[in-house]
């Protein structure tokens, strides 16, 4: 596993636009959040991410990562996201499971709860 590269990897999913999450989704990916956003698949996802505004900046703590073989691993940590807006941070307890396809990791699977203040 590539800790460094899935880490960066994953930052990219939160300050980069809807190409970043194209290239890097898998296939059968899917997006879980809190209500009222609930469970999105992959082309909900990218329809999503085309409609929103992007975090400016996330800073992770709490980071856990784990390898499940040579072609799977998952990431564990907290977010404290900001938007340009001048709106408070977001934050939220975060989980995102990887895939290798084709020599490239993809996010299969990311979770997010959100924490109060």
């Amino acid at each position: 596993m590539q800790e460094k590269e899935l880490w960066e990897l994953e930052r990219t999913f939160w300050v980069d636009g809807e190409p970043a999450y194209a290239q890097g989704l898998a296939p059968e990916s899917l997006m879980v959040f809190a209500p009222p956003v609930g469970v999105l698949d992959r082309a909900r996802t990218l329809e999503a991410i085309r409609n929103a505004p992007r975090w400016k900046h996330v800073v992770f703590a709490a980071e856990r990562a784990i390898s499940a073989g040579p072609h799977a691993a998952a990431l564990v940590y907290e977010a404290t996201a900001e938007r340009d807006d001048g709106s408070a941070p977001y934050k939220a307890q975060c989980s995102s499971a990887y895939v290798r396809i084709g020599g490239q990791w993809r996010l299969a699977l990311h979770q997010q709860t959100p924490l109060a203040g």
